[in-house]
Formats: structure tokens, sequence, C-alpha cells
């Protein structure tokens, strides 16, 4: 798969899922810096306190978070607003929860809300 950069912008990513650790939750919210795209990704470490410190995080191009898991540009054409939870079977990603509806959700539940 190409992958043209500019045509997402870039991803903050926390330090912990470079490392290797899993995602757990995402969100995505207008950003004042043209450059990013919106979309923020954390890990299941990281807590309030790792979460403050704004040295933990990271911004990744799309063939860098396509690297880390390709569902990432799935949900890419999410909507402002997209409020996600990861959920996981013996440590293999196997869908989301949807935190403003309250309730488990799939890619194309979830890109229909844009």
């Amino acid at each position: 798969m190409t992958i043209n950069n500019d045509e997402y912008g870039g991803f903050i990513v926390s330090k912990n899922i470079i490392a290797g650790k899993p995602i757990k939750y995402s969100f995505r919210e207008k950003s004042e810096i043209p450059q990013l795209n919106g979309w923020n990704f954390y890990s299941e470490d990281d807590d309030e306190t790792y979460i403050g410190i704004s040295e933990n995080f990271t911004v990744l191009s799309a063939e860098s978070v396509f690297q880390i898991t390709p569902v990432i540009l799935e949900i890419y054409p999410a909507g402002y607003g997209t409020d996600l939870c990861w959920l996981y079977e013996d440590g293999v990603h196997v869908g989301f929860y949807d935190l403003k509806k309250d309730k488990e959700t799939t890619i194309s539940e979830i890109l229909k809300d844009r």
C-alpha cells in the first residue's frame, strides 16, 4: 500500500504505543495546528500523570501509524468528536467501544456518523 503522508497530516501518539503497548483509547478533535489531523492515541498504560507530560507523546506520519496498526487509517475519516476505546481478546484487537454512544461499534458505524 502506498501512503501519501501529506493527505493525512500528523497523528499524536503515546510513546508507550511506539514501545509496543496496545492502543487503548483514541479520540479526534479539531486541531489548532494545521499539520495535525486531530487524532490522538493512548496506550493501555497511559494514566493521568503520564498523559499530563507532553514529552510522552510524539507526532507520527500516516505511514508510521500504518506500521503500528493498519486499522488506524481505516478509522481516519471519522469525524471530530469520535471517542473510542479499543477492545481486545487474548491480546488481539477485535473492535471498538464508542464512549459517546456507550456501546460497541464497528468501523462502518463509526464512519457513518462523520
